[in-house]
């Protein structure tokens, strides 16, 4: 005879949580409809875009999340609507919410938004290296959004860390989150990844990229020259109006346009693509999509390697090397 594994118990701030609707319908929803407007402007400009890079390879590290959650002895209440996707893994908190791979895609990349933004003000202002700037705005950034967001989640009874490592507040209900352990190291690992991938629009190939030689499929993209008082050089002819043939006509060479019915919408949908291009400071050398998956597989490699080397890793190590135990994350 087979005994079913008793369920672990649930904390007494989790039981009757606040605002469960938002998390279980406005969250998945909104963060459905980011990604599809993500997948709408790639296509419409033919090339994977920071934005879709950023949501998707977020939204792939969070099977590690529950992993960390444990390492954290963080527990999320069951009033939530779940999944079971990741049972199989051996070690993880007991309770997955279904809206958590929704937010993972947003935030990661509005936090990253937010950073490098801010981080450009601070080189613009004070001259700073793009690095130095984000180095700065790592911490007080972090532990604002933290502050904020883990304090409302525990006083609202959304998640606790029970019993949590280090010091910590507590609310009236129960509810717990700590303000050192692991706020500190959520410092570093989303700063360092907003820096490699660089700030939208990324003219050239990022960290990730370079890091993996993508550049060997490149070549530099020729420029307008100069001429002697700095001006872009005019001597070449204007080129015609996209869609257009100019046809040589009257006594004075006047050219007269002609706009083809044939083929127009091709012609301007190629123009596009052409103007994308142009904002780029390199050409690709083998078939775009190779180029496209490649650049994929480098934003996959770097995420999945440096989440779970900074922030898993450490976060498992502490509570096995420590011995910390809780009854509601076993």
């Amino acid at each position: 005879m087979t005994i079913p594994a008793a369920e672990p118990p649930v904390p007494p701030a989790l039981i009757d949580p606040s605002g469960v609707w938002f998390f279980n319908w406005v969250i998945p929803l909104l963060g459905g409809l980011v990604i599809v407007l993500a997948i709408a402007d790639t296509i419409r400009r033919r090339r994977l875009t920071w934005g879709l890079l950023f949501i998707v390879n977020s939204m792939l590290v969070y099977w590690m999340e529950t992993i960390g959650d444990w390492g954290q002895q963080l527990v999320y209440s069951p009033a939530f609507t779940e999944h079971h996707l990741l049972d199989w893994l051996p070690i993880k908190t007991p309770n997955d919410p279904l809206f958590m791979p929704f937010a993972y895609a947003c935030y990661w990349a509005v936090h990253a938004f937010i950073v490098l933004r801010i981080g450009q003000f601070l080189v613009r202002r004070f001259d700073w290296s793009l690095l130095k700037a984000v180095a700065v705005l790592a911490i007080p950034v972090n532990y604002a959004w933290d502050l904020l967001v883990e304090s409302l989640a525990a006083a609202m009874g959304w998640w606790v860390y029970d019993p949590g490592f280090g010091p910590h507040v507590e609310f009236g209900n129960g509810g717990k989150f700590t303000v050192l352990w692991t706020i500190g190291l959520m410092s570093f690992w989303p700063n360092l990844i907003a820096y490699w991938a660089g700030k939208p629009p990324v003219h050239t190939l990022n960290h990730f990229e370079r890091f993996f030689g993508l550049e060997r499929f490149t070549v530099p993209r020729p420029r307008p020259r100069p001429d002697a008082s700095g001006a872009p050089d005019v001597s070449d002819p204007p080129r015609p109006e996209p869609g257009t043939s100019p046809v040589p006509g009257g006594s004075t060479g006047t050219a007269v346009i002609v706009r083809p019915s044939r083929q127009r919408a091709d012609r301007q949908q190629l123009d596009r693509w052409a103007e994308y291009d142009d904002r780029l400071d390199y050409e690709v050398t083998i078939p775009r999509w190779k180029f496209e998956l490649a650049r994929f597989g480098a934003w996959f490699v770097v995420f999945q390697v440096t989440f779970f080397v900074m922030l898993i890793i450490p976060l498992v190590a502490l509570r096995a090397l420590t011995g910390h135990d809780s009854v509601y994350v076993p």
